[in-house]
């Protein structure tokens, strides 16, 4: 099903990339608290993210294949708490769960579960997750 997005929504969203170097799809629901310290560079194309997430400069969120529309099976949905280090990559109908640490520049192509910390690319967790 396609739902259109009203002009004002879009008009904010070209404003963002303008003036802050900041893509934010109009479809995705954020919860409260993001930080997002250093937007240049930032894309976020995700379904959802939650509360209280830190997403640091250079961030990509989206679909790893062409999306024209906006398919939510195709784009990731970040849990609560989560960190999203510099110039990190989250592709593809991928999930992170609660309290995950994504490490800066990795590339993450699958699904994290709740409290771990990934790393490299594509990004593997390490040792002390659960």
């Amino acid at each position: 099903m396609l739902h259109r997005v009203p002009v004002v929504p879009k008009l904010l969203t070209y404003l963002n990339v303008v003036l802050f170097g900041l893509e934010v799809s109009p479809r995705c629901e954020i919860g409260p608290g993001i930080l997002i310290p250093h937007s240049s560079g930032t894309v976020i194309g995700a379904t959802r993210i939650g509360n209280h997430a830190t997403v640091f400069q250079g961030v990509t969120l989206g679909a790893k294949e062409l999306d024209g529309g906006f398919n939510p099976a195709m784009r990731p949905e970040i849990g609560d708490n989560v960190v999203l280090g510099a110039g990190c990559k989250i592709l593809g109908g991928i999930k992170l769960g609660d309290n995950v640490t994504v490490g800066a520049n990795s590339v993450v192509l699958e699904s994290v579960e709740a409290n771990c910390t990934v790393v490299g690319i594509p990004a593997r967790k390490l040792v002390s997750c659960p």
